[in-house]
This record gives C-alpha cells, structure tokens and sequence, in this order.
C-alpha cells in the first residue's frame, strides 16, 4: 500500500474499544450446556472452516413462532456453504416446545450460563455475527441490517460486505445517544528521507515513532523480541511515522489502537501461535561471583553492549531474554533458579559467541535444542 499519507480516526466509545471483537480477530471457542436442531459434527472452528458461519445471540426464551422466523434465512442458503448457529440462553423446556412445533434448520446452542457472550465480548443486542470461510470474524449485522446480501457478498470474499466492523456496545442503563464518544487519533505515514529516528511513549496517552521499518515497529507494538516473530518475505520494506494521541493518559489502550492501525494500513494480520522451534536452553552449571543475589534496595537496571552485559536486580528469565537478543534464537530459561540477581561480564568476542561466553562466566550454559514455544506470527 503506497499513500504521503494516512489518518486513521476511530470514533466509539471507551467500552467498544475495550470490549469487542472486531471484524479479522479469530473467534473465540464456541461453548454449550446441550446442542439441539441440525448441528454439524463439530463446532471446532477448524471443522466448519470452508463454510460461512452465521452466529446469532438471545438472551430471551424461545417460542414457537420464532422458530419460523430463525428459518427464514437458511431458506435461502440451503444449497450454499453457510452454517447457522443460534445461542440462546433462555429456559430449555420453552425452547424444546418451540422445537416440537417447527424443527430449526440450523444449530441451536443452549448457553445458560451466557458464557458464548462473554467470550465474544457482547454487551448488547445486535443482529448476527459472521464468520468468513477461512475462520476469521467478517463482521456483524446491525439490529436491523441485511442479512442476506452481507452472506452472500461474504461467500463472494467481496471486500465490502457492509458489516459493521464491531458491535453495537451499549452499557447497562445508559442511553446510546448518551454515551461518551471521544476520539483516538492514529496517524501512519512514510517518513522523510533523513528523518530523525525516535520511537517510544512521549507522555501518558501519547505515542511517537518516527523514521523506523515496518518490523521495528512491530517489535515495538506487540513488545515481542524479533527471535520470536515470524515475519514474511513480503514485509513492507520502508520506514514509516506512526503517532497516536489519547485524551487519556492510557497507554495500553493506546497500544492496542496502534496495533489495529498498523494491521489495517499495512494488511496485515498477527497472533500468536505455539509452534516447535530451535531454540537454545539456558541452564545451570556452577555458581558464579560474577552473578550475586540483588539486595531489596537496588533497583532494576539493563544496560551493556556487544561487548558486555551487565544488570542489577534482574530474574533468570530476565538474563535469557539478554542473551536472547545476542545468539538470534530463543533463549528459554531451563535453570530452575529463583529470584533476582545483579551481574556484570564482559568479552572480547562478539554476536553468539559473546552470548556464550557471557552465560560461562555467570556460571551458566546454553545449549541448542528444539522447543514448542509462544511464537508472534505476522501474515499479510
């Protein structure tokens, strides 16, 4: 994607942004007291990957006359790859009823303890949630939206299927006309040859790169170090400003506007995924005097170069995620030590093998093996 510039607004309220499930996130596990009606052999995500799902949500007992209204859409899709699923939450003896009267030509999913609402993160009523054929939330219906076409433009991949992007979010007791709609301002746009680089919080609220790559910049929003992020060959080589401004001083929300700003500008989707990977296992050998334990008044410092290493008041886990960023592999911390220590090392070696000297003198080992780990996956 190539632009001067962008400028991402999102408008919604606090609670939106907070709560909901938005179009492109995984769907969350489907769970259920009892199933009941025309309910596919599994309800595993992965099964039903290849159809549409359509996931609609109550909270009132189920009557007759509403099974009939449930069928009107399957009607029109009996030939098409959709599945249809009704979470419902009312009493099971009013829905068995309504069931004897007119079969229903979906899944019906009797969730009494409304735990499907909380997990998809529904505050309020809305018309149906669909799921697109490779698993991902495509979006949802208003109250009183068409249902219909967005299926279908959905079963086309049309990009524009005129789903919302999130729910309807509406708190308890709290008129939507009345609820607060403050503004997040996301700003993305390529830098200026020369540029300055800078990067990190200015104050509370407020974000600020300016002049960095695309992978930095992930590194930096999803705080996760490179050896442990799965970029692809297609990755947008140029450097880029990102900046965000909160009329709250709330950094983590502002971190989670940046992400989303980031995978919709570049197209970009990210989530973690375990996988079984090389990595290098620190672990114990001898004690050390260049590794002490911290005393309860130091404070916690990081510093050192290619050449050295030092830090005070820092966990093993800690020392592995140093070395970590020196071997270009992940460093899993396998020495079985608790509690914080304060070291300082130094070598004439450099890259790796500095990473291996450093662990040798604070009385420790690394050694390559292969592990399942908590991998960062970027796809475009």
């Amino acid at each position: 994607m190539k632009r001067t510039a962008a400028l991402f607004l999102l408008s919604a309220g606090l609670a939106a942004l907070v709560w909901a499930q938005r179009a492109g996130d995984l769907p969350p596990a489907l769970v259920w007291d009892k199933l009941k009606g025309a309910c596919p052999a599994s309800l595993d995500w992965s099964s039903l990957r290849g159809n549409v799902v359509v996931v609609s949500f109550g909270d009132e007992d189920v009557f007759p006359n509403d099974i009939a209204e449930w069928n009107e859409l399957p009607d029109k899709f009996q030939t098409e790859p959709v599945v249809f699923l009704r979470v419902v939450s009312g009493s099971e003896f009013l829905l068995d009823q309504a069931l004897k009267g007119a079969a229903y030509r979906g899944c019906v999913l009797l969730d009494s303890g409304e735990a499907n609402r909380r997990n998809f993160k529904i505050r309020a009523l809305f018309g149906a949630l669909v799921v697109d054929r490779f698993g991902y939330i495509a979006g949802y219906s208003g109250a009183d939206g068409d249902d219909e076409q967005a299926i279908l433009r959905t079963l086309n991949r049309e990009k524009e299927t005129g789903l919302l992007e999130q729910p309807r979010q509406v708190r308890p007791g709290v008129k939507p006309e009345a609820e607060p709609t403050p503004s997040y301002d996301v700003h993305i746009s390529p830098s200026e040859p020369g540029e300055l680089r800078w990067q990190g919080f200015p104050r509370a609220g407020s974000y600020l790169i300016r002049n960095q790559p695309l992978k930095l910049i992930i590194v930096d929003l999803w705080d996760t170090s490179p050896e442990r992020i799965v970029f692809p060959q297609n990755l947008d080589p140029g450097n880029y400003d990102v900046t965000a401004d909160l009329p709250e001083p709330d950094n983590d929300l502002v971190r989670d506007l940046l992400r989303e700003a980031v995978e919709r500008w570049f197209g970009l989707h990210v989530e973690k995924e375990m996988r079984t990977a090389p990595v290098f296992v620190l672990t114990a050998v001898q004690p050390s005097p260049q590794l002490r334990p911290s005393s309860e008044k130091e404070g916690i410092m990081t510093g050192g170069d290619e050449n050295s290493m030092i830090g005070t008041n820092r966990t093993m886990k800690d020392i592995a995620s140093i070395l970590e960023q020196q071997t270009g592999a992940p460093v899993i911390d396998e020495t079985r030590i608790e509690g914080n220590f304060s070291y300082s090392v130094s070598s004439n070696l450099r890259g790796p093998d500095a990473a291996f000297d450093f662990a040798r003198q604070l009385g420790l080992r690394l050694e390559p093996a292969e592990r399942s780990i908590e991998m960062l996956v970027v796809r475009k």
